[in-house]
């Protein structure tokens, strides 16, 4: 059974906030995994998939070292921002991203076309890469942009042609880094509401929500 530590020792979203989430820790055990709320930093070490979702506290270098050690032995990392580089979250996720090769941007992108609801920051793409084929089109609400400067990072999720970046940036949102020798990942992605109750229902949110769980 595959072991999800949902890291709350960087005053990150809760998982067990039943308003934003019951339906993403119903869909995690539906799933066969589990998934526990970890306050203690080096108790992460504990589970296979990792997640610092919107991770208010930066990272230490102790902190960025450990868990670069754990990708090495082979487990996922997820590190989840949003969009404006609100509570400067673009700037403390890149305490850790940066270490692997992605840069999040703090960028705001738009999308006339390819949106949901009518609303040009619910970004609609099919532009995937690297995923299941049963993962055709995702929905990303108030996303940043992504920058890689590793051989190691690809790609996962990108806007469609319509999808502007107010910092004229490449619209990549979601990729990951894979360790060459262990196979272990680093997954960053530019929003942190997509597997929200709002969204995970929405096209194949919930199927790529699982999926990044269980790389």
């Amino acid at each position: 059974m595959r072991k999800i530590g949902w890291s709350v020792s960087h005053q990150e979203f809760i998982i067990s906030d039943h308003y934003y989430f019951s339906k993403l820790q119903r869909y995690i055990k539906e799933a066969g995994m589990t998934v526990d709320e970890v306050d203690e930093f080096e108790k992460l070490a504990n589970y296979d998939t990792i997640v610092f979702n919107y991770p208010e506290i930066p990272f230490s270098k102790e902190e960025a070292d450990f868990i670069e050690e754990l990708v090495k032995k082979g487990k996922t990392v997820g590190i989840f921002a949003y969009y404006k580089n609100e509570d400067r979250i673009a700037d403390t996720c890149n305490t850790l991203a940066e270490r692997f090769g992605i840069k999040f941007n703090g960028d705001i992108v738009v999308d006339n076309v390819n949106n949901y609801d009518n609303d040009n920051l619910f970004i609609v793409t099919s532009d995937l890469y690297n995923l299941p084929d049963n993962i055709k089109k995702v929905m990303l609400a108030c996303t940043d942009t992504l920058i890689t400067t590793k051989a190691e990072v690809r790609p996962l999720v990108h806007g469609e042609d319509t999808a502007e970046s107010k910092l004229e940036e490449e619209t990549l949102f979601f990729a990951e880094y894979v360790h060459p020798e262990s196979n272990g990942k680093f997954i960053a992605g530019g929003t942190c509401v997509f597997w929200d109750n709002y969204s995970i229902d929405l096209f194949n949110n919930k199927e790529f929500s699982l999926n990044l769980l269980s790389r």
